[in-house]
């Protein structure tokens, strides 16, 4: 009688192992997941921004070039565009960011406003991220 409750028993721990292994796996795949959706998400990041010219490469060119250029993408003149830039500079303490300079941020502005541009157009035409 012992040895039939003992082999009964011996089955139940094994049965108790193996439900306790399953779990074990389950856990591990649900835990290697999360921790790969992770990485992916918040670690490895692709630069999104890769092209040749930066937003205040564009700027400049735009105020170098004709000055055409100027007026349809920040419907204004150079010398107005400029002379903006230095009131906001001087008078109203707007400053370069570590990543974006003053005359940047009052372009993409401007471009925003003179041509409706959308974010990803903003996106693609000053290279930023959001």
């Amino acid at each position: 009688m012992s040895m039939v409750d003992n082999s009964s028993g011996d089955e139940r721990e094994k049965k108790g192992i193996l439900q306790c292994m399953e779990y074990f796996n389950l856990l591990f795949v649900v835990v290697s997941s999360s921790v790969q959706l992770y990485y992916e998400k918040y670690i490895f990041k692709q630069l999104c921004m890769d092209a040749k010219h930066s937003g205040e490469a564009w700027i400049r060119e735009i105020l170098d070039g004709h000055r055409s250029h100027c007026k349809i993408n920040f419907r204004m003149s150079k010398i107005v565009f400029t002379s903006l830039s230095r009131v906001l500079e001087t008078r109203y303490n707007l400053q370069n960011l570590r990543h974006i300079s003053s005359r940047e941020m009052l372009g993409i502005l401007l471009y925003i406003l003179g041509t409706g541009a959308k974010l990803s157009q903003c996106r693609e035409r000053f290279q930023r991220c959001n």
